[in-house]
């Protein structure tokens, strides 16, 4: 049996609906009763921690965890991941403010420390030893599309950087000193250069990248 949540009440179903539970009724494209939110009811679910006013010491703490375990060697086209957030649009949206599948925020307030290293989204990549790293390689960031075949009016870009909305951004991008693994001090040469496309204000600009 699966559990429906939905209207303030417990609806049991079918268990052949492909979940053991569910908040409102999941529509592809349609809106459906249930599943409402609005500017009185901002969020289905709400799910709050904190550190009850003590120092956490060292340690690894979060307030949910999804984890999806692989157990058996895995081939074909499967997409397979921990954690998935959608936002679907089927209609035109003019809005100014963010659409996002997943948002990450760290909120620091007045008179508040951020400590190195924080971030409004971390991504990890773990490959210990007696693993390997398959052909192609893998990254701590991976960015794709299923399809940019629509009207390009502005531009598609893999990272977009917006002005902040008070003070400013010190940079681009952060690295560690020269001695890490990501920089190294001479350019790489032979073969044939190429160029990344970066867009400033609409307008195409590009950075050489020499190749070994």
């Amino acid at each position: 049996m699966a559990l429906n949540i939905k209207n303030n009440s417990i609806e049991p179903i079918d268990n052949a609906v492909g979940y053991d539970a569910s908040f409102g009724t999941f529509s592809s494209a349609a809106a459906v009763a249930g599943n409402k939110i609005d500017s009185s009811k901002t969020k289905k679910v709400d799910i709050c921690a904190d550190d009850g006013g003590a120092n956490f010491g060292t340690t690894d703490v979060r307030t949910m965890r999804v984890r999806t375990l692989l157990t058996a060697a895995q081939s074909g086209s499967a997409s397979i991941a921990g954690l998935m957030g959608q936002l679907k649009n089927t209609a035109a949206d003019t809005t100014t403010g963010h659409k996002c599948g997943v948002k990450g925020y760290y909120e620091a307030v007045s008179g508040a420390t951020v400590a190195t290293t924080s971030a409004g989204v971390m991504a990890m990549l773990d490959v210990p030893s007696g693993a390997t790293i398959a052909s192609g390689g893998a990254s701590g960031l991976n960015i794709t599309s299923v399809d940019l075949g629509g009207t390009h009016t502005g531009k598609a870009t893999a990272i977009g950087v917006e002005n902040a909305g008070a003070g400013s951004w010190d940079g681009f991008l952060s690295l560690p000193s020269t001695s890490s693994q990501v920089i190294q001090s001479g350019a790489a040469t032979g073969g044939t250069s190429q160029y990344l496309k970066v867009y400033i204000g609409g307008t195409l600009y590009t950075i050489l990248m020499t190749t070994a």
